[in-house]
């Protein structure tokens, strides 16, 4: 941080427009190094608040952390700082009145967050309620934001094998839906599929919110390991992305453990995002209430 200020704030007095020797100007060294650190600071601080999350206390710890309060694109709290800097430079002749907007900015981006995490707490305590009224109590429940807004979420509930994946919003009412199947976590080929150096990588970057899926064929067997966090609403077992192992008949994995991609159409994932949104779950798959 320090260093950035200082090369930046050099670039500006070698442009000559550091405002040095000017009345009434101050110092723009330690101001420059201080709006660095301090940035540097506190974008791990904001990564925290997504769903993918940040190893925080890296490189000492490899341990991830995330609040799951919005997604790693949210349109509401980048919009409202972005405004704020269009409005700043506007009124870059008005210095007290850019400094206030830039105060409000931030104060109002960090009041979403804490809303979006208020969101996330309370979609929790409401999927859960949810599955015991339906007969269907779980041991956890995890709620993730999907793209774009902070209202609609897909939650992955879990109890002695079994695994609920569905979508849930406060809007319209407050609605509920969800698939229920099977985990193929216990399976041996599962297991040793996740203990490959590619799988325990997989299940680092996916905070272990993962299900296993395993075909047998009269060549071997396929297993996939999807992550559960991210997924299309056509098929909610499914992540977006995961891996694949293939093992033969003797349970030797045969090839390299690859990579998988699962889309369903952009445009058409956005439009059952916005619909889902408001409550409307017509064109999802998932089957509970």
């Amino acid at each position: 941080g320090p260093i950035l200020g200082w090369a930046i704030r050099s670039f500006y007095r070698w442009r000559g427009r550091d405002g040095a020797g000017q009345p009434g100007a101050r110092p723009m060294r330690s101001a420059w190094m201080g709006l660095m650190t301090l940035a540097l600071f506190t974008h791990p601080l904001i990564d925290i608040f997504t769903c993918y999350g940040t190893q925080l206390f890296a490189p000492f710890s490899r341990q991830r952390f995330a609040l799951d309060a919005v997604g790693i694109i949210d349109v509401t709290y980048s919009g409202v700082l972005l405004l704020g800097l269009v409005i700043g430079c506007l009124l870059r002749k008005r210095q007290k009145l850019a400094r206030a907007v830039a105060f409000g900015a931030l104060a109002l981006s960090w009041t979403y967050m804490g809303y979006a995490t208020w969101l996330n707490e309370r979609a929790e305590g409401d999927i859960a309620l949810a599955l015991a009224e339906a007969g269907q109590p779980a041991d956890t429940v995890r709620s993730y934001p999907t793209l774009l807004q902070p209202y609609l979420r897909r939650f992955v509930a879990r109890s002695d094998g079994e695994v609920w994946v569905g979508v849930h919003t406060p809007l319209g009412g407050g609605v509920t839906r969800w698939d229920r199947f099977q985990d193929a976590d216990a399976h041996p080929l599962a297991k040793r599929l996740k203990e490959t150096p590619r799988g325990r990588l997989f299940e680092w970057f996916a905070m272990d919110e993962t299900t296993a899926r395993v075909a047998h064929t009269d060549a071997g067997t396929t297993v996939e390991i999807d992550d559960l966090r991210y997924g299309l609403s056509a098929d909610p077992r499914r992540g977006m992305w995961g891996i694949r192992g293939v093992f033969d008949t003797s349970g030797r994995l045969v090839g390299p453990v690859v990579r998988t991609r699962h889309t369903g159409g952009s445009q058409r994932e956005l439009e059952k995002l916005w619909q889902g949104m408001w409550g409307e779950f017509s064109q999802t798959r998932p089957e509970g209430t």
